[in-house]
């Protein structure tokens, strides 16, 4: 992947911050990349609720209206800047400033105000948001262009996450997502082999499929004791769906690992779960819900041992691989195509 000449440049305008340049957990990794990336999920956001969400930089505010509509907007009134997401509100299908009670429609125009007739050109700046399995996105340009490509729901449209858990830290999407093609951290950091059957490059998609097998000294873990089917699906760096087959547990687990660049050097990763079966109980409801709000912090459990590797590494564009490393540079290749130029 070609890093821009004016990497540090382009964090300076994407954020409206110098990053900070001194010591390797001070600097930052690699851009911000292109695509959608998950600020919440079905449940955090119901009817009538106003959440403020940290993506690349700035807060972005998330509202619900009350027909089921959901918006991302930049945060502050085009009136006098108050901030939405402190004291703001759903007022039916309008979200309300606190501040002098200005509304503004799903389609961002102001409409009423509590001190006159609206300005004509008084309106939100809003972005580009999809709901996919339940889990909201929010796109992200570096250059403000709009969304290229979509992605596409895993399942059926009413299939969404029945537990969620989030962890904030230092690291950058891409370290996080090149994880899943790392054969060779396996056996050190998670105590199992990882065997991968096949790679696929389509485009913004990216699919693999891989086993593993616990090694030798295993301690333990939901998905290191027993040898798991995995079908990977990543669209974007934003975006790891996962299908997780247990053949001798009688489970079949799915779960969705959602990293979110919050600011040049920190990730917050949201991983989200749902159980199709589980020791062969499959009807779906109640039973299966809890599973999965159980299983969510204990494959966190699993992935969290990365985390202290994951913080204190730093980004080594042209490393020296050795044959079991895996098809690091090939993902690296794709992963190329989020990153843009910045404007000079």
């Amino acid at each position: 992947m070609k890093i821009p000449s004016a990497f540090r440049f382009h964090l300076a305008r994407s954020t409206g911050e110098t990053p900070l340049v001194t010591g390797n957990r001070a600097t930052p990794r690699l851009p911000y990349p292109d695509g959608w990336y998950a600020v919440a999920f079905r449940d955090e956001l119901p009817a009538g609720r106003v959440l403020t969400r940290r993506l690349t930089g700035e807060d972005v505010v998330l509202y619900r209206t009350r027909s089921g509509l959901v918006r991302a907007a930049r945060p502050f009134c085009p009136h006098l800047g108050a901030h939405l997401g402190h004291g703001g509100r759903v007022d039916g299908e309008d979200i309300v400033c606190p501040f002098h009670h200005f509304a503004f429609s799903p389609s961002g125009d102001c409409v009423r105000t509590g001190c006159g007739s609206p300005p004509p050109k008084a309106r939100l700046r809003l972005l580009e948001v999809r709901e996919v399995d339940g889990i909201v996105l929010v796109w992200h340009h570096s250059r403000g262009h709009p969304a290229a490509w979509e992605v596409h729901s895993s399942k059926p449209a009413e299939f969404c996450p029945a537990g969620h858990v989030s962890y904030t830290l230092v690291d950058h999407p891409q370290d996080v997502m090149e994880n899943s093609v790392d054969t060779a951290h396996g056996p050190p950091i998670h105590g199992m082999a990882i065997d991968i059957k096949g790679i696929r490059f389509s485009g913004t998609v990216m699919e693999a499929d891989l086993a593993t097998t616990p090694a030798d000294g295993s301690s333990g873990g939901f998905l290191v004791s027993h040898q798991v089917h995995y079908s990977l699906r990543l669209q974007g760096l934003g975006w790891l769906f996962v299908d997780a087959r247990v053949p001798r547990l009688r489970t079949h687990v799915h779960f969705w690992v959602l990293p979110v660049p919050v600011d040049p050097l920190h990730v917050e990763i949201r991983l989200a779960v749902n159980v199709e079966e589980c020791l062969g109980l499959t009807s779906p409801g109640r039973a299966t819900r809890l599973i999965g709000k159980v299983l969510a912090p204990l494959i966190g459990l699993d992935m969290a041992k990365d985390f202290p590797v994951w913080q204190n590494k730093a980004y080594v564009a042209h490393p020296k691989l050795t044959k079991g490393d895996g098809p690091i540079m090939e993902y690296r290749r794709w992963a190329g195509q989020f990153y843009s130029e910045p404007s000079p």
